[in-house]
């Protein structure tokens, strides 16, 4: 059978059930609808409750959120006002230690311009000292410089008569050495390339390495990915509906 003639056929059989007096004259009731009408009006009276008490609890929750809200309030205003309390005595306290402060000021200043006077001359005599010492330094680091001078172009007059004796060796011994440098040159040539070679052999094994690790996260991502677009779906199916109890056949 279909839907609609059996919501009818019970709606009417609800009704009957409400009728006493047809109920009773009534010789052809069946017995199976009167049983399944009255499992069915159970379910709905059981539904009836559970949402008023569901409604009873939400508002009850509403309630003690608003009290909490307004205790919380009431307690932030206390605490203002005694923080208020509080900054008024500490401005006070403030206030005195800076009458203080300032008169300590004032007397540190005096006692600073009665003293500025010596200050000023033991400074003066103190940097006299200096500059003497300093014009010292001076005539003393002019003779030393002119002393190594004198020392440097003398080793310096040695050392190209040690050249010019040693000039002529210099070259053979410079046109022997050629033939092994230009060897040894090349050998660290050919040796830098391999080397050059060998990094970019191991940067390449990296990269492909690097390659390989991205493209197994990137399908882990899109399973995990799926895997909850499915869950979301199934949450999207069922939800939070109350279930029935008794459903009609």
């Amino acid at each position: 059978p279909s839907a609609a003639p059996i919501s009818s056929q019970y709606l009417g059989t609800l009704k009957v059930l409400e009728d006493k007096r047809v109920q009773k004259n009534s010789t052809k009731f069946d017995k199976a609808d009167s049983l399944r009408a009255a499992v069915f009006q159970n379910w709905l009276e059981k539904k009836r409750v559970f949402l008023l008490e569901l409604k009873r609890i939400e508002k009850k929750k509403a309630e003690n959120l608003r009290n909490d809200t307004e205790k919380k309030e009431a307690v932030k205003r206390q605490e203002a006002i005694a923080s208020f309390e509080a900054w008024k005595k500490k401005k006070g306290r403030e206030a005195k230690k800076l009458s203080e402060k300032k008169k300590l000021e004032e007397l540190k200043t005096k006692n600073a311009a009665e003293q500025n006077e010596e200050k000023t001359e033991a400074a003066q005599k103190a940097f006299e000292k200096w500059k003497a010492r300093k014009a010292e330094y001076l005539r003393e680091q002019s003779r030393k410089e002119k002393q190594s001078e004198r020392i440097r172009k003398k080793k310096e007059e040695e050392l190209v008569a040690e050249k010019k004796r040693d000039s002529m060796s210099a070259v053979e011994k410079w046109n022997e050495k050629k033939g092994e440098y230009m060897k040894q040159k090349k050998a660290e040539k050919i040796l830098e390339r391999r080397k050059q070679e060998i990094q970019q052999a191991k940067k390449e094994e990296k990269n492909k390495k690097a390659m390989e690790e991205y493209e197994r996260w990137l399908e882990k991502k899109e399973k995990r990915e799926q895997l909850e677009k499915k869950q979301k779906k199934l949450q999207a199916v069922h939800g939070d509906e109350v279930p029935s109890p008794w459903s009609p056949p």
